[in-house]
């Protein structure tokens, strides 16, 4: 299959002062593909200015008008109806999307999988604004994030005081959390701690809501496409989960998190403050022993949620596990 490049991208990292070497070595083209998008935006009398809210297809077609044509391959979908059935009892997004791919069927139409048709009422309602209490679904969604406070732990052979950076996730249905110590927020680290969690979860979610962190981020425009770093997004099309960072200075996008982040410094930092760790493998059993008793403790006005077991309903009703 032709991989089209990215030209917006170019564009962008071109205008944050790159070199030409510098652009192509990080978004993984030649430096001659880099020069002339370059010399084609310039003969279009186009600056970063005029294409910062464009998508980098809406600009490839521009560039390369002969070249390449996106073809919709689907029947569209109907998001304001959609937005209006999940406010009615029992309808979940699963259902819509079976009685929309059921209709297409019938018709003989091609349809959208069900990450894209998540992923794009999610931005239908981003645009619309739209605001309300939020209802969370079981297994829906996660909530991921960096914790602010750290812990440490002794290097036994030179006693040095080593950082130790925590990653979080939470449920939102059920607050139900994960914690996990790192060495360092680098993207190795991000994304075994992800792999982690779904372990720990037993299942992967319909989406993740992510800050927008560098190590998965690389730009989310007040308009246009968000990019996501190749490994971030190869592990959410791997996992068959989308990846959803919340708007810029938008924190209810993500309040979860957010708030288990508090939460989570109470239960595991200051429960574990007085003991004194030789290794990141004994400061994360410890963890997850005091994070075992911040999910089984119960809750308040809400409902209760267990872990899944054998003789349990599970957790995550709408929760997949990856082949």
């Amino acid at each position: 299959m032709y991989k089209k490049t990215k030209p917006r991208s170019v564009m962008e990292l071109l205008n944050k002062n790159l070199s030409e070497r510098e652009v192509a070595a990080i978004l993984g083209c030649s430096r001659n593909t880099v020069s002339e998008i370059k010399e084609l935006c310039r003969q279009q009398g186009m600056t970063w200015d005029d294409i910062q809210d464009m998508t980098d297809d809406g600009l490839y077609d521009i560039l390369y008008p002969k070249k390449f044509k996106r073809t919709t391959n689907y029947v569209p979908v109907d998001y304001a109806y959609v937005h209006s059935e999940l406010k009615k009892t029992g309808v979940t997004m699963k259902l819509l999307w079976e009685e929309y791919r059921d209709r297409c069927v019938s018709e003989g139409r091609g349809y959208c999988a069900y990450p894209t048709f998540t992923v794009n009422y999610y931005k239908y309602t981003g645009e619309k604004n739209y605001t309300s209490h939020i209802q969370h679904k079981p297994g829906v969604e996660v909530e991921v994030d960096w914790s602010g406070p750290t812990m440490s732990y002794v290097d036994v052979d030179t006693g040095e005081i080593i950082t130790a950076y925590l990653f979080v996730a939470t449920l939102p249905y059920s607050q139900y959390g994960y914690v996990e110590a790192t060495t360092d927020m680098k993207e190795k680290a991000w994304l075994e701690c992800h792999v982690h969690m779904f372990e720990f979860f037993e299942g992967t979610p319909v989406k993740i809501v992510c800050d927008n962190l560098k190590t998965g981020v690389v730009s989310h425009p007040k308009k246009g496409e968000i990019i996501l770093n190749d490994a971030y997004l190869a592990l959410g099309e791997y996992y068959m989960t989308a990846i959803m960072p919340t708007g810029v200075k938008k924190p209810k996008q993500k309040a979860s998190v957010e708030g288990s982040v508090g939460k989570i410094a109470t239960a595991v930092i200051a429960k574990l403050r007085n003991e004194i760790f030789t290794s990141l493998g004994s400061l994360n059993s410890a963890i997850r022993k005091a994070v075992k008793e911040y999910n089984d403790r119960p809750f308040q006005k809400r409902c209760r949620i267990s872990r899944p077991t054998s003789a349990a309903i599970p957790i995550v009703a709408t929760w997949q596990n990856p082949a």
